[in-house]
């Protein structure tokens, strides 16, 4: 391991903890004769234990060629199908590689973990692609995406999340059970399938309100968005959000309802 020289420019810190991997794979749940996706499968260290699990499939994706030869090794498998794919995952069309939505797991590069993780949950032609995720973030990040109104961390992010899925934050990882060490900690996230608002209304309004809601975080919701949307007091009061509200008091089901209404308006 201390052979390998992990690279900046990938974000690479590889999970090295072969407590917290097995934790990770705990955390999952059953994964026998499952579909498997693994995002940035590095030196394996990860991959031998998801092999241990006796998925079905399992399909590694890492950008970093140098590592092509390592995997291919770990992944030799003459009971479970198995394939590298050289490629970078927001390029990658990760439905063509399944036939059933896989599990996910992947110890992310912090300086691109919000764009996979918005490339895994938002659905690609009303379809979530995933039957659940299990992602490394770092400990700041995790903490936003299952944060709740009238906190700190609460914010797009929180919404975003909570709107294509359950988030539960699983547990915390120390920064000594990555190689090389990094500056910060790491936490777990649990995503599962949550139907309940996606369905419901326009999610691309929806991010387009929350977008504009969060460019004001500190002022009134109905002057941050009187500009976009004519009538915003009406369809407030439609939805039962007090005129003075700013974003951060502001629940996820109050913004899905603005979605709705003004969605309406539209039509």
């Amino acid at each position: 391991m201390r052979n390998l020289i992990p690279k900046r420019k990938f974000g690479q810190n590889f999970l090295t903890d072969e407590f917290v991997a097995e934790r990770i794979i705990s955390t999952a749940g059953q994964l026998k004769n499952k579909s498997i996706l693994e995002i940035g499968g590095g030196s394996g260290n990860l991959t031998k234990h998801l092999l241990k699990a006796k998925p079905k499939k399992l399909l590694v994706i890492e950008i970093d060629k140098d590592y092509t030869e390592i995997l291919n090794n770990i992944l030799k498998s003459e009971s479970i199908e198995t394939k590298l794919v050289s490629k970078n995952v927001l390029n990658t069309d990760i439905n063509s590689y399944f036939s059933e939505p896989p599990v996910v797991f992947g110890n992310l590069p912090y300086n691109i973990s919000t764009k996979i993780l918005s490339k895994l949950l938002t659905p690609q032609n009303g379809k979530t692609k995933w039957e659940k995720l299990l992602l490394m973030f770092q400990l700041e990040v995790a903490k936003r995406i299952v944060a709740m109104p009238n906190t700190k961390e609460y914010g797009r992010l929180s919404l975003f999340a909570q709107f294509y899925s359950h988030p539960t934050f699983e547990f915390q990882i120390s920064k000594t059970s990555f190689f090389p060490v990094p500056k910060v900690e790491s936490a777990l996230v649990k995503f599962q399938q949550n139907y309940k608002y996606y369905r419901k209304c326009n999610g691309e309004l929806f991010q387009n309100i929350i977008r504009q809601s969060f460019q004001g975080r500190r002022k009134m919701i109905k002057n941050t968005l009187k500009g976009s949307y004519n009538n915003i007091s009406s369809f407030m009061e439609l939805c039962n959000i007090y005129e003075n509200s700013r974003p951060e008091n502001m629940t996820l089901q109050q913004f899905c309802c603005l979605a709705k209404e003004i969605g309406k308006s539209m039509n």
